[in-house]
């Protein structure tokens, strides 16, 4: 009587189980010094892929933590994409979906890997420059995000240790200049809340006059022209707005 035969996709999958996890049985008619080869090449990519992106957090977290990280989203992340800013990108949303109690021991990484990941996009992703009305003032000259911290992490570097950690809340713009580096700037939170409205409308002065009075409704008439003033000159500043009119005095 011949033996059951064991259909391709059975052997497939028992194969592609034993490379995430090599403590299960591995599928016969396969020389486990061959698949070891292969597992630890995948296994080495992958990893080599989400260290290159999260360096900080890396340094920050005791070496054999970070690395138990990295072979249980190897043995349970369902990732498909074999680039390394979507494998990345993989590595974070599953800490956030299975709310990983390493994001409970260190409350500030989940900011960490945000942040990180969001230097690797920009870096690496195709932004559309806005076509812009000639004579309208307040349109952005490329994409903007804008965010909120309760962490510093868009200071850190590798050097950052959890001591020296301190809760420190505010906002950010981060955007890819005209040089293709990847930049942040610390806001206000009005400055945030602004930027953000120009970012998703086409909004005039007076626009922007009423989003201030709504917000801040005891500012002076004079404070509110002092705040947009400021935002001008800040967006001006950092080459970030259109600018149709002679704005000398703002870039001087």
């Amino acid at each position: 009587m011949k033996a059951k035969q064991i259909s391709f996709r059975t052997t497939q999958r028992q194969f592609c189980n034993w490379i995430r996890n090599p403590e299960l049985e591995p599928p016969p008619n396969f020389a486990a010094n061959r698949m070891q080869v292969y597992r630890d090449l995948l296994f080495n990519n992958v990893c080599s892929f989400i260290n290159l992106v999260f360096p900080v957090a890396q340094a920050m977290l005791p070496e054999q933590q970070w690395q138990q990280l990295l072979v249980e989203f190897f043995q349970k992340s369902q990732s498909q994409s074999p680039f390394y800013n979507d494998i990345s990108l993989q590595f974070r949303e599953y800490l956030n979906e299975q709310q990983h109690p390493v994001l409970q021991q260190y409350p500030w990484l989940a900011e960490l890997l945000q942040y990180e990941w969001l230097e690797l996009y920009l870096d690496t992703v195709e932004i559309e420059s806005p076509i812009l009305a000639q004579d309208q003032d307040w349109q952005l000259t490329t994409q903007i995000w804008v965010l909120a911290y309760q962490y510093p992490v868009y200071q850190w570097t590798t050097a950052m240790t959890p001591a020296l950690v301190e809760l420190i809340p505010s906002a950010i713009m981060v955007w890819r200049d005209d040089l293709d580096r990847v930049r942040f700037e610390v806001l206000s939170p009005l400055f945030a809340v602004l930027i953000e409205q120009l970012n998703q409308n086409r909004l005039m002065q007076l626009d922007l006059h009423q989003v201030i009075e709504s917000l801040l409704p005891d500012l002076s008439e004079q404070e509110i022209k002092i705040q947009i003033y400021e935002l001008k000159a800040l967006l001006t500043r950092l080459r970030l707005i259109h600018v149709p009119h002679n704005y000398g005095e703002i870039q001087g």
